[in-house]
């Protein structure tokens, strides 16, 4: 049964989940109509290396946070988080830099990476916080805020400077420079001063519980990201523009789920792993399943001259890189509330066998599929990868409930 308190929240999370789409969609409109294919595709490659430096920054920032601030307080885990993400931004650029994956030569990029990736990972130890404490309306604020705040100042920079592509990189800078402020005022009218507090004990329980959490989101990147370091490979960065465009519009749809789920973590981390929780799970993943497919088909009934004459000539394939990929995305809008489900309940091993075995089948399928078929076999690969995954966690909630039912029913 879905409270309502969580269908508020739910609700209030999905609408904000959907103003992030819109925004979202003009800043890719405007970044592959002013910048081009190129542009697209450097601009996905500096938004990879960040969310891959912020998965490791993210054993002392994210999920940990929010697992254990209502047990242990939030000085006790502001110190550890915030001299992790300065050790983490620092050792992921460097490697960045001296082992680039792609050919970047200029080094403003990766002192602008520096800078954004040690802002988010601060940003996302206060998002954490929030949805630990289930203050949901602060977490839909700052989610909202920033792609906000993005779309604004990169617009001014190109207009008023006439900048490259590089416009969008002090915008995102500036964009979070505001939103970490808007953070601590929130926070501090919220919580309360938050002291610094570097308790080993601490330090060692938010690990064991973000090591695992972020090693599950290391393997699930590699899943779905993998493509972006292996398409520039074989093809080209204009290749990988046009290919990240299909995939920031298909994985739009997964704003859903994650609204959804979002909720129902933050509900299961306060009550535990009740009846009334696991059935409020199976329920979930049927309302986000259905709306992520009325979405799809929404997305697939649109001619593909729609998406030329919004994005130019050059993005031909999206409608066709959508419809290849919304298999996946739909898998993953079912599966996600039961992934959500058990870290809430910090039972990771299940979600690090799901991350590993889709990580594993992208990578093989992907040398395979690429050199075939293009861009097509990235989202084939992509389809398969997250059915395989996705399979996994679904029937292993379903024998976990069965065993529930039963020690019940021996009682």
């Amino acid at each position: 049964m879905i409270s309502k308190k969580e269908r508020r929240d739910t609700i209030l999370t999905m609408l904000s989940r959907a103003a992030i789409v819109l925004i979202n969609l003009l800043i890719v409109v405007f970044i592959a109509r002013f910048w081009g294919a190129e542009g697209k595709g450097y601009q996905t490659l500096f938004v990879t290396y960040l969310g891959n430096i912020a998965i490791v920054a993210n054993i002392f920032t994210n999920s940990s946070i929010s697992y254990y601030i209502r047990k242990l307080g939030a000085s006790k885990l502001y110190a550890s988080a915030c001299l992790w993400t300065f050790i983490s931004s620092s050792l992921g650029v460097l490697l960045y830099y001296f082992l680039p994956i792609s050919n970047i030569e200029n080094n403003a990029f990766f002192i602008l990476l520096l800078i954004s990736s040690l802002l988010v990972g601060y940003i996302t130890f206060h998002n954490a916080l929030y949805i630990g404490m289930q203050k949901i309306k602060y977490y839909n604020l700052i989610i909202l805020l920033q792609p906000l705040f993005l779309l604004i100042f990169m617009v001014l920079f190109y207009k008023i400077m006439a900048m490259s592509y590089f416009a969008y990189f002090y915008a995102y800078i500036f964009s979070l420079i505001l939103v970490i402020s808007i953070a601590f005022f929130i926070t501090r009218k919220t919580v309360g001063k938050i002291g610094i507090e570097l308790d080993f004990s601490v330090v060692k329980k938010s690990f064991n519980y973000g090591f695992q959490n972020e090693l599950s989101s290391f393997f699930q990147f590699l899943t779905t990201r993998l493509s972006i370091y292996l398409i520039p490979y074989y093809l080209s960065e204009a290749s990988l523009g046009v290919f990240a465009v299909g995939l920031s519009i298909s994985e739009s749809v997964w704003h859903i789920s994650r609204s959804i789920s979002m909720v129902q973590y933050s509900k299961i981390i306060k009550v535990g792993n009740t009846q009334n929780a696991r059935n409020g799970v199976i329920t979930a993943s049927l309302f986000s399943v259905a709306f992520s497919f009325v979405c799809i088909v929404i997305i697939l009934l649109l001619p593909a001259s729609v998406f030329t004459r919004i994005f130019t000539d050059e993005f031909y394939q999206v409608k066709q890189i959508t419809l290849l990929m919304s298999p996946g995305i739909l898998f993953v809008s079912f599966s996600n509330i039961y992934g959500h489900y058990f870290a809430a309940l910090g039972k990771m091993k299940v979600l690090i066998l799901k991350s590993i075995a889709g990580a594993i089948i992208t990578l093989i399928l992907l040398v395979i599929f690429i050199p075939l078929w293009n861009i097509s076999g990235a989202c084939i690969t992509s389809s398969i990868a997250h059915f395989v995954g996705s399979a996994i966690i679904v029937v292993y909630f379903f024998i976990l409930k069965e065993k529930e039912k039963n020690k019940i029913l021996k009682i």
